[in-house]
């Protein structure tokens, strides 16, 4: 019975090593610049392209779209997982998003504004290793006690050369799979490392959004004035 407690307790905490790890690994650069293409597709309906710059610093991120001309100007703020802003040039003004409005897809996205802003996961999750190859380890995440993140399970396929996930599986409280992220072609500027093509497919509504990164730039200045969310109407 004491070895059955006592490994247990090494596989939690293995995993919670390996989910820090892999945050950290996430999170190396002090700022980070992508333009990315997008490819959105949903049932019944075209492939829509857009362009999408997306500028992070600490925690915040910021996302503006570029194109196509109906998007152009559409601003995202995220300061924390419940305080987040939408500048919608139609409307002219800065709104703040309800906390109940984040976990919802986004202007006909796969992803929630919560999944294009979670950069780390070990705050609220607590992870075990379901099991492991020579080359990658997978994780099953649940959330801490006292914590209530947006989704109820989350696995993670993470390689072991560079501690970043290559698929996450995203479940709800009925323990049904709703969501799969795929992150692929990862390159690296030093040790700052991102993937080149991210993919989250809806495996309720059947849609999907592709990612594909066009340029990057990492640990390039950006003024604390531009996560604000006065600088998203000008």
């Amino acid at each position: 019975m004491t070895l059955t407690v006592s490994g247990t307790a090494r596989a939690d905490a293995a995993g919670d090593k390996v989910l820090a790890a892999m945050d950290a690994a996430m999170n190396r650069a002090k700022t980070l610049t992508f333009d990315y293409e997008v490819i959105n597709q949903e049932p019944g309906k075209a492939e829509r392209k857009l362009g999408m710059k997306v500028q992070c610093k600490g925690s915040k991120r910021r996302s503006e779209f570029l194109a196509p001309a109906d998007m152009k100007g559409t601003k995202v703020l995220t300061l924390s997982p419940t305080e987040m802003y939408v500048y919608l040039p139609a409307f002219g003004k800065v709104r703040r998003i309800a906390s109940s409005a984040s976990d919802q897809g986004f202007l006909g996205l796969a992803y929630s504004l919560d999944d294009m802003s979670t950069a780390s996961y070990s705050g609220s999750y607590t992870a075990q290793i379901a099991s492991e190859t020579p080359t990658q380890w997978k994780l099953i995440a649940t959330p801490k006690a006292g914590q209530a993140p947006t989704y109820s399970k989350i696995t993670f396929t993470v390689s072991k050369d560079r501690t970043l996930p290559s698929e996450i599986q995203y479940f709800n409280a009925a323990g049904t799979n709703i969501k799969t992220e795929t992150r692929s072609q990862y390159t690296c500027e030093g040790n700052v490392c991102s993937p080149a093509e991210l993919k989250m497919v809806d495996n309720t509504r059947g849609n999907w959004t592709r990612l594909v990164r066009k340029s990057w730039k990492v640990n390039e200045a950006i003024a604390d004035s531009v996560f604000t969310s006065r600088s998203l109407g000008e």
